[in-house]
């Protein structure tokens, strides 16, 4: 009998750690390695809790060749009351010496850009985050996959 306690306490455990505090995950590959300024990336999620802090993680996979240090992108957010606002932001791919941030092996790497830690949402609904590449080519060559992930943070807003 205390066997099967012990069991039960171990398979209980187990499964409360690896418990994921991934709230939303989603990623887009890209054609041939390019991001067109056509494409846009729609990530629709719903917050449930709005005491619940949350880390917003890109991820971005890039051949090795990719020839900037950066990447500029247009975020858009859409809340769930229809208010639409906007950022410009630069993703370091590199430092200034050219070596490469995140993992990476021979052909292409992967770099994961907290773009905010411990952010809220005021509103229980559905929300949109909009990314567009904003550079100066009508194709960029180089970009693979570009991800968005909503990661539960601790401890919760009180």
């Amino acid at each position: 009998m205390r066997w099967i306690y012990g069991s039960t306490l171990l398979v209980a455990f187990s499964l409360f750690a690896c418990q994921s505090n991934v709230h939303f995950e989603k990623s887009y590959a890209f054609d041939q390695a390019v991001w067109s300024h056509a494409d846009t990336l729609d990530f629709t999620f719903e917050i449930t809790d709005t005491t619940q802090l949350f880390d917003i993680i890109l991820d971005v996979e890039h051949a090795t060749d990719f020839p900037m240090q950066n990447l500029y992108v247009q975020f858009y957010t859409q809340f769930p009351t229809g208010l639409r606002l906007s950022k410009l932001v630069s993703l370091e791919l590199a430092d200034k010496t050219g070596v490469w941030f995140g993992s990476c092996n021979a052909d292409d790497c992967r770099v994961r850009i907290p773009l905010q830690n411990g952010a809220f949402f005021n509103e229980t609904g559905s929300y949109t985050i909009t990314v567009e590449q904003y550079t100066r080519q009508a194709d960029l060559r180089g970009v693979q996959s570009m991800g968005l992930a909503i990661e539960k943070s601790q401890p919760s807003k009180k």
